[in-house]
């Protein structure tokens, strides 16, 4: 008698227990619980989807701008890879860096920019040519090796200078990075990207930001090498 109540107690809790789920299942997809998650309508939910993923709503539209800007700049992940890989190994030699500048004819090409940029290091200068191809980003790079070289305004010695009437642009800002990595007034943030970047190494920080910027997932400690490369001034700037 007493086996036979037990096994009724548990047909019974067995049928309510299905009955629940049964119930609970219902529910969820009358309420839409299970339904695919949709694109959200307004700027407060599209900046909470953010904070969900690790970016803010800013940070992903900075990264629509960067890829804009590398699709102008008009290089590969594996190019990105090899100059991020000189910007942080390599630093620009300034002894004589006016000299070799002002030195430079009107129209210069990329070959002599990376050459004034990097003399006899044949390595850094190959790994450059692909970014200062871009006529614009090389003007603009010039301009930038100018100011460290310790030109403070333009000068007639520069024949290059008053031929550019560029104004800084995306792509333009990530070829600075790539070529100095010391953007005006980042000291901080590019310290920290530069650790960050080295840890990882040129090629990881490379796919890291390619993904990133294709719109696909980045894992969570991934993110710091993204909101790194994004949070240099020269670049938030540029980018935004």
């Amino acid at each position: 008698m007493k086996l036979s109540a037990t096994r009724s107690g548990m047909f019974t809790r067995g049928a309510m227990l299905v009955a629940s789920v049964t119930a609970g299942a219902v529910l969820a997809t009358a309420t839409g619980a299970q339904a695919a998650p949709h694109q959200p309508a307004d700027r407060a939910a599209a900046a909470q989807l953010a904070d969900q993923d690790g970016f803010t709503a800013t940070e992903l539209e900075q990264g629509k701008t960067l890829a804009d800007g590398m699709a102008e700049l008009g290089i590969s992940e594996d190019q990105f890879a090899r100059a991020l890989d000189i910007a942080l190994t390599r630093t620009i030699d300034t002894h004589g860096l006016r000299e070799r500048l002002a030195a430079l004819p009107a129209s210069p090409t990329a070959q002599q920019t990376a050459e004034a940029a990097y003399p006899g290091d044949a390595e850094a200068q190959a790994a450059m040519l692909p970014v200062l191809a871009n006529e614009k980003v090389r003007y603009t790079t010039l301009q930038n090796l100018g100011a460290q070289s310790g030109e403070q305004a333009p000068a007639v010695a520069f024949g290059w200078w008053d031929k550019t009437k560029f104004i800084v642009g995306c792509a333009a800002a990530v070829a600075g990075v790539l070529i100095s990595f010391v953007p005006a007034g980042s000291g901080v943030r590019v310290a920290r990207a530069v650790k960050l970047f080295k840890s990882y190494g040129a090629k990881k920080t490379a796919e890291i930001l390619w993904r990133f910027m294709k719109g696909k997932h980045v894992g969570s400690k991934e993110r710091e090498a993204v909101k790194a490369f994004i949070g240099i001034s020269a670049i938030q700037k540029a980018c935004t």
